[in-house]
C-alpha cells in the first residue's frame, strides 16, 4: 500500500494498513505528529510488516558516499553539526500551508530531509533535549503571494538538540526568508570534518568535502563527480525488492520517528518561549 495523503493524516491509513496484513511505503514525513509517527511504527513492528517513509535522499549518491566516509571511520566521532533545507522564496500552497491537513509547516516539508540526512550520518543518537523557534510571519505579511497569508503553518523553524551521546546538532528550515541562505549542511569530527550539498540540504555545491590534516598541514578532499541517478526510482525498487525478497525495510521507521521526536520538540519548545525541553523516545 502506498500511502501519499497530506502529511496529517498518513497515521489512520498505514495502521489501517499494517493491521491488515498490508507492507506499506508512506510518503514523507512520517506523519505530523509524534504519536501519530509512533502508532505507525508498532503497527509495523506487531504486524511484522515493512514500513518505509519515503526520505529520497537517502539514495542520492552524495549522502551514500558521505555515509561511506563517515562508516570507513574518517571522521571519528561526531560531536556537533549542522543541517539546513531552505529557501527564499519556495513555499507550497492549498493542504500544505493547512493546520488541519498538514500539520506541520517547513519543519516537515523539506526540513525533514534535512534532518534525516544528519540523523542517518550522525548514527542515530538518542535526542533527550531540544529547544526552538518557529514563525510564520513572512507568509503572513508577504508581497508576493496573496494566498499565502492563509499559511496556518510554520514556514521558518530553528532546533537546538542535545543527543545522548553528548552530541549537538543545529536544525534550520525554511519556505520563504529574506536572505540566499540559511547556512550550510557540516558535520565535525573528532579527526576531521565534512560538508555535504545535495539540493535544498545545503552545501558549497552539489558534493561532499572533508576538511581534515595530512602531513601535518590541513587537507581537503572533495568529491563532485557523481552518477546522476532517479533517487525516486531507487527508494521505490528499494521498498519493491525488500517486500519480494522478504527483507527488513530499507529504511528503518524507528530511525524517522527520531525525526518527530526532534520536530515535536522544535514546536513544543516555541510554544514554551523557546525554553529547553526534554523529548522521549516512544517504545513499544
Amino acid at each position: 500500500v502506498y500511502v501519499c495523503t497530506p502529511t496529517g493524516v498518513h497515521a489512520a491509513p498505514t495502521v489501517a494498513a499494517l493491521n491488515a496484513g498490508k507492507h506499506v511505503f508512506c510518503e514523507k514525513p512520517m506523519e505530523a505528529t509524534l504519536d501519530g509517527a509512533a502508532a505507525m511504527w508498532r503497527a509495523s513492528v506487531e504486524n511484522d510488516k515493512i514500513l518505509m517513509i519515503g526520505l529520497k535522499l537517502r539514495y542520492s549518491p552524495q549522502v551514500i558516499k558521505a555515509k561511506e566516509i563517515v562508516d570507513a571511520g574518517t571522521l571519528g566521532e561526531i560531536y556537533y553539526a549542522e543541517t539546513v533545507a531552505d529557501r527564499r522564496r519556495g513555499n507550497p500552497g492549498g493542504s500544505f500551508i493547512r493546520k488541519a491537513t498538514a500539520g506541520l509547516g517547513a519543519s516537515a516539508d523539506i526540513g525533514v530531509y534535512a534532518l534525516d540526512t544528519a540523523l542517518y550520518l550522525m548514527g542515530h543518537p538518542t535526542p533527550v533535549a531540544v529547544s526552538g523557534i518557529t514563525s510564520n510571519y513572512l507568509s503572513l505579511n508577504n508581497t508576493w503571494n496573496a494566498a499565502l497569508k492563509e499559511t496556518e503553518v510554520e514556514d521558518f523553524g530553528v532546533g537546538w538538540v542535545v543527543f545522548d551521546n553528548g552530541a549537538r546538532l543545529v536544525f534550520k528550515t525554511c519556505w520563504c526568508m529574506n536572505m540566499d541562505s540559511l547556512g550550510g549542511t557540516i558535520f565535525l569530527g573528532k579527526k576531521a570534518g565534512l560538508r555535504i550539498g545535495i539540493g535544498e540540504v545545503r552545501g558549497p555545491q552539489d558534493g561532499v568535502r572533508v576538511y581534515g590534516d595530512k602531513d601535518g598541514q590541513v587537507h581537503d578532499e572533495t568529491y563532485t563527480e557523481f552518477k546522476s541517478v532517479s533517487v525516486f526510482h531507487e527508494e521505490d525498487s528499494a521498498f519493491i525488492d525488500a517486500v519480494r525478497e522478504g527483507k527488513p525495510s530499507p529504511i528503518d521507521p524507528y530511525e524517522i520517528m527520531l525525526t518527530n521526536v526532534i520536530i515535536q520538540g522544535v514546536i513544543d519548545s516555541s510554544e514554551a518561549g523557546g525554553r529547553e525541553v526534554a523529548v522521549a523516545v516512544p517504545s513499544l
